[in-house]
């Protein structure tokens, strides 16, 4: 019995990083992977949203996102509040605590998938697999219609905690399609995220009398691990704010070793930046006993590691400490776009040594080489990337695609 073809669209992301929207649809069923912000939109309002909703029009049987970062959910909540929305357990909870603090909308018919189980969407079947990514509990998708077999990478890399995790995603697809952030950073290769810990050990241990001031993303968990490790081994005090306190107590729900003030020594949580949290105040009232206030650190600065956000400056300087290391360790483009030119000014007066310390999300050319030849794609499909009419160099037997463009699988 002949089968009918699939209809895959990308409608956002075959020539840039982030905003990601891929549509794929048989004769009688719909589904979204992914519905995310770009990475330059500018959001001050809720309805600001709507302007960046790429030109989708009806009913989706269901919506898959591989992630909690914006660019891949972004949007999610201008859909049709029917539709089911499937989600890892880290994404779902990611969802709550950025509804609380960050004002993010919430995000409604919320389904819980679980890794390797198939979900069965009318003629379509999609199974979920966990990979590494900057995101804690980010998925890739296989979907199964028609007889094809297509792959969703979702952002993914391989030099991660658990960067081995792509060898359990399948093989010999009929489609791989696969995300290329760095791809065009020919000489780039990425740090491991042990790596960068030894980094925040090496400086802890060398300047014995500073505070070090870290400012990391709040839900790249990875990251605050490394940190938090950094700080227990070199007999330091890791200090959060309300907000990450909240996300890594809600994700080591999920994972008992990830750090969490309930539960792990020489943690501690910051007060000072106060979010409103309306009708949520239990958020606060279950880190009371961890609290700390600026005057406390700056009666012994050197006993701290705090992760900060420039926009926290006032309550910065009220610890005033006559030396700090200041730790940047985010993506580059970020740190950029939010850049805060009073933080980095009174930084600069002060005189405090500044340092970098990152790696990337996504896999390097050598990642994405390990991935592609662990699955052994019959065809490759890039997205993601600002740079994909360098994949043929890199691979066989790759399709490159528009925007908008319908392409029959």
């Amino acid at each position: 019995m002949d089968k009918n073809p699939i209809a895959l669209t990308i409608h956002r992301g075959t020539n840039q990083i982030g905003g990601s929207c891929v549509e794929m649809a048989t004769a009688n069923t719909r589904i979204l992977i992914d519905i995310g912000l770009p990475l330059d939109s500018i959001v001050k309002k809720p309805e600001d949203r709507k302007q960046y909703l790429p030109k989708i029009e009806g009913y989706f049987d269901a919506v898959f996102i591989s992630h909690y970062h914006q660019d891949h959910h972004g949007l999610v909540s201008e859909i049709d509040p029917s539709i089911p929305v499937y989600v890892s357990a880290g994404t779902a909870k990611m969802f709550g605590i950025n509804t609380v603090f960050l004002q993010m909308p919430k995000v409604e018919n919320l389904r819980i998938i679980d890794t390797q189980t198939p979900v069965i969407i009318g003629d379509i079947k999609v199974t979920a697999f966990t990979v590494d990514h900057s995101a804690y509990d980010a998925m890739a998708f296989l979907i199964e219609a028609e007889g094809k077999r297509i792959l969703y990478s979702g952002d993914i890399r391989t030099h991660g905690v658990k960067g081995v995790m792509y060898k359990n995603l399948p093989q010999d697809v009929d489609y791989l399609i696969l995300e290329g952030t760095n791809i065009g950073k020919s000489e780039y290769k990425s740090k491991t995220e042990k790596q960068i810990k030894d980094q925040f050990v090496k400086l802890f241990k060398k300047y014995p009398d500073r505070i070090n001031y870290v400012w990391s993303s709040g839900q790249n968990i990875d990251r605050l691990v490394q940190i938090y490790s950094a700080s227990l081994k070199t007999g330091k005090t890791f200090v959060a704010d309300l907000y990450v306190a909240n996300v890594l107590h809600e994700i080591h729900q999920l994972n008992p070793k990830i750090p969490s003030p309930n539960s792990h020594p020489n943690f501690r949580v910051w007060y000072e930046k106060y979010q409103k949290l309306k009708g949520n105040e239990n958020l606060a009232f279950r880190m009371k006993r961890f609290k700390i206030k600026s005057k406390e650190i700056a009666e012994s600065p050197e006993k701290y590691v705090v992760i900060i956000r420039p926009t926290q400056l006032e309550y910065i300087q009220k610890i005033n400490a006559a030396q700090a290391n200041v730790v940047t360790s985010i993506w580059k483009q970020y740190e950029i776009m939010t850049r805060n030119e009073s933080f980095f000014d009174w930084v600069a007066r002060k005189g405090y040594q500044k340092n970098y310390y990152h790696t990337s999300g996504h896999a390097d050319n050598e990642g994405l080489k390990s991935i592609v030849s662990h699955i052994s794609p019959k065809t490759i499909i890039p997205i993601h990337t600002e740079n994909k009419a360098m994949f043929p160099g890199l691979f066989d037997q790759v399709i490159l695609l528009e925007d908008g463009e319908v392409f029959e699988l």
